[in-house]
Formats: structure tokens, sequence, C-alpha cells
């Protein structure tokens, strides 16, 4: 446990100095099919948070983060003293890769750079009490859950189960690659994007390995097939967090053609059908036809019709008759969200008294359901409001964070909650089939941005908000007159009020 501490506090210390420049050296030991390879910039990510250790090598957390966070200042401030004069190179990168080709053989490793190898492993000997093992070129300490190995000027950390071949799996880490992530520009772009955070998720790779643990997941392969894999890079700037993700796929095969031809426009028109005060709002736009077309989807719908239970209902020409926004939208008090909840979902479609008919004839056979629910057809759209009460207002047209969002995007996700002046916003929008975007911030009682050592203000004022009070008793219950250490408490008799 020593070890994993020591390794996060290298982190730490190259956080301090570190410029931000990536090293190739690193990244042609990563192999190009690995699931998972993400690069960071630890003096970014402390910056942007506002984490820093004064000159006195104490560590410093900013606004409220120090009062609530519990830690061992004086571990976290002998650990940095150590780690300062282990001369950790600050010109490089923080690299994490996993090659999981089993769900039983897990494990990832970390990558980083020592200005001076004979002094990194010094301070770390001192550090763990144990002395480095040359085995061929490089050094290493092998402990229960983790190791460390150096070669050259390169920190290999690892654990899992290669803890038990280390010496071995540590030799295949340091040989370079014949094909490693510099071979792959999608990678490679994604590694060195100029943020905070980057990482690529191999989709081939993943879903082999994902196969492995249930056969069920073979039968999405086909829905992957032609995509690569996906870059994500997340940004901390301005007291927000900021993502970008990308696909990587082939314009031409089956799935990005489908993508292209079932994905329309969300439009802002939909907001008049949701909830007035509503504080969740999801919306995608469906071209129907082309998804109904779809081998796939024409089966499950198919079978639908087949049920006697739904009516008969040819569930094909249904969905194929949508032509814009599926929406859903939720407002709820969050003090009891459960008492107060109100939702609608909404379908844009050409045939709204179907489908009108359809949900109620749904809604029939359910039953037992303690929300009240009201569906109404109109001339594009239609509409199913539910919640414990249906007499709260629609319209959230005036919502201009939320139409900011899903203005000409394909999809669109808005969450906007306020607990004790403070405002939590969420949103993710895709406006580009390729590209994605997600943002993530909280401003304060005075409308400004607040800074991420502030963030658990409002959690805790969440908490606080939805914990449910104490229900007022008219029972008393006498308290005893003494209460001794290791001592009977007697109950006192309580005498009936004439």
């Amino acid at each position: 446990m020593r070890l994993l501490k020591l390794s996060c506090l290298a982190i730490l210390l190259i956080a301090i100095t570190s410029c931000n420049k990536t090293n190739e050296k690193m990244m042609e030991l990563i192999p190009e099919n690995s699931t998972f390879i993400a690069s960071f910039s630890p003096s970014k990510i402390l910056d942007h948070t506002g984490i820093t250790v004064d000159d006195n090598g104490k560590l410093q957390l900013p606004g409220a983060l120090k009062e609530m966070m519990e830690f061992n200042q004086k571990d976290l401030d002998e650990g940095i003293a150590t780690l300062k004069s282990a001369e950790i190179d600050p010109s490089a990168n923080v690299y994490v890769y996993s090659s999981i080709t089993d769900v039983n053989d897990a494990s990832a490793v970390m990558l980083a750079i020592s200005k001076d190898p004979e002094k990194t492993k010094a301070a770390i000997e001192k550090e763990i009490k144990e002395s480095f093992k040359t085995v061929g070129d490089f050094a290493i300490i092998a402990k229960s859950d983790m190791c460390i190995a150096i070669k050259d000027d390169i920190i290999a950390i690892f654990g899992g189960n290669k803890i038990e071949n280390a010496e071995e799996f540590a030799k295949e880490v340091f040989t370079k690659k014949e094909k490693s992530v510099l071979d792959n520009d999608n990678i490679k772009n994604t590694l060195n994007a100029d943020s905070d955070i980057n990482y690529y998720i191999n989709l081939q790779s993943y879903m082999k390995l994902m196969a492995g643990i249930s056969p069920q997941v073979s039968l999405l392969s086909g829905f992957v097939a032609g995509m690569d894999g996906s870059g994500i890079s997340i940004d901390l700037s301005n007291n927000e967090i900021n993502i970008n993700s990308e696909l990587f796929a082939d314009e031409n095969s089956d799935i990005m053609k489908l993508i292209k031809d079932i994905q329309g426009e969300t439009s802002t028109d939909f907001l008049k059908y949701m909830p007035a005060k509503a504080k969740l709002i999801f919306a995608t736009g469906i071209k129907g036809e082309k998804l109904a077309e779809f081998e796939q989807v024409k089966n499950v719908l198919q079978l639908i019709s087949s049920n006697p239970s739904f009516g008969n209902v040819n569930c094909v020409e249904l969905v194929k008759s949508i032509n814009g926004p599926i929406a859903f939208g939720l407002d709820a008090d969050l003090k009891s969200p459960m008492t107060t909840l109100a939702g609608t979902f909404v379908i844009t479609t050409s045939k709204a008294q179907e489908w009108k008919s359809l949900f109620e004839t749904l809604l029939s056979i359910s039953g037992g359901m303690p929300m009240q629910f009201a569906v109404e057809a109109k001339s594009d759209v239609v509409i199913v409001k539910f919640g414990m009460n249906n007499s709260f207002a629609l319209d959230a047209s005036s919502n201009e964070d939320a139409k900011k969002v899903f203005d000409g995007s394909f999809y669109g996700f808005w969450v906007g909650l306020n607990v004790d002046g403070m405002t939590m916003y969420v949103d993710t929008q895709v406006k580009d089939l390729n590209k994605g975007t997600a943002k993530f911030y909280i401003n304060g009682k005075d409308g400004n941005r607040m800074i991420f050592g502030d963030y658990p203000l409002f959690f805790k004022a969440l908490d606080s908000y939805m914990k449910p009070k104490p229900a007022a008793s008219d029972s008393f219950e006498p308290e005893p007159d003494y209460y001794g250490d290791d001592t009977e408490i007697e109950e006192t008799p309580v005498k009936e009020l004439e």
C-alpha cells in the first residue's frame, strides 16, 4: 500500500513542475492494439483545479476542499519532500495503457520519465525500505500489490496478476513495439491533444474482451464493425469540465451508413412539450423510414406486431412515421422526487393518432402503476404526460441554455439543478455524427462559475436538501439521570399527568 501511495505522490510531484511535452520514447513502448490508452498532464490538472505545493513543501487545497477532505497532511508532506529529491523529469506527460485480452488477466501500466534514475531509485528505496534488484538492463522492485521498474530514464509501474511474473512482464514493457501507438495517427493525435486528459479506446479489442465476459455481447459485434476506436479529450480550464469526443470509423461501413441514414436533427420545437420547469431534457432526431428497414430492428418490430396484446398494430409502419425528435423531460422537487415527479415523452410522427392508440393500449394492460398518465395526439406529435399529478404546466421554450444544446443537434442532453442558490449544469450535444461535446459546471450564488475547490459545497447542500427530515414525535421518552462508564442504566418511571 505504501508503494501505491508513493506512485500517486510521484504523479503529484511531476505535476508541480511539468510543462506538458509529449515524450515519444514512452509512446513507442505502448502497443497499437492496446484496449485502453490515456495520457494526462498532471501540471495542467493541478493548475486548473488550483491544487498547489507551497515553498515549504506543503500541499495546499483550494476553496472549501481543504475543510471537506480528510487526509493525513503529515504523510503527504513527507512523501512530497522525499520525491522532490528524486529528480523526476518535468518534461514528460504520464501515460497509462492496458492491453486486456482476458478479463482474468487484467492489468494496467503507467509510464513516466526520470531525469536522474539513480536519485529516483534511491528515493523509492528510502521510502519503502527495500532495494531494487537488477535484472538485465533494468532495475525492479516487486511487492504484493505493485511493481516499479526503471530502465534508463523510463519508469514503469504496474500491478494486478502481472506481479507473479514481474520480471518477465517488465522486460516486455520496456521492449519497443513492432507496431506502437506512434504508427496510428488516430491514437497519436488523441494522446497529443492539448488537454488535461486524453483517452483512446480500441472498440474492436474492447468488444472481444466483452464477448469473453458475456457471449451475448458478440451479437453486438455487427454494430461496431467498421469502427476502429473513440478518442476523448477532457479540459478543466475555466472551472469547467469540457469533454470532446471523436469516433474513428470507416465512413463507408454499413454501420456508419446506417447512422447517417437514421439520424436527424432535433431542432428546438419539441421544447414546448417539455415540463415548464424541467430539470432534465433528452432528445435525439430520428428518421424512422430508414430505421425500420434495418434488419435487426425490423425483426423486433414484427415480433411485437404479432403479439395480440398490442392489438395487432403495425409497428413497422409506426416507426417509419417518425421524422424528428424523440424527446424526454423530467421535473421534480428534489426533497420528495417520487411524490412530485412530472414528465413528458414526445415522438414526432405523421401517425400521431395511431401512436396514441398504441400507448393507451399499453397503459391499459400494464395497470397498477401509482402514477397518472395522459396521452395526447397533435398533428405531428404524440405526447405522453406522466406524474403523480398531471396538472403541471408545459413549455420549456424559454430555457435558453437548453435551446443552445438542442439547436441543430442530432443528439442532446441537458440538466440544470438549483440548490441553495447554486446551480449545476450538465449538457451533451452531437452536431457532427463523428464528434460530440459535453460540459459540466456549477454557478455559485453570485451567478459566476465556482472554482473546483468549492464544488463540494454544492453536493453537500444537495445531500442535505434531499436527506429526509426526521418526523416530529408527540411521544415523550425520559432521559436517565446519569450515564456512567460500564454502568447499568435504570429506567425512571413516568408518572401520568392528572
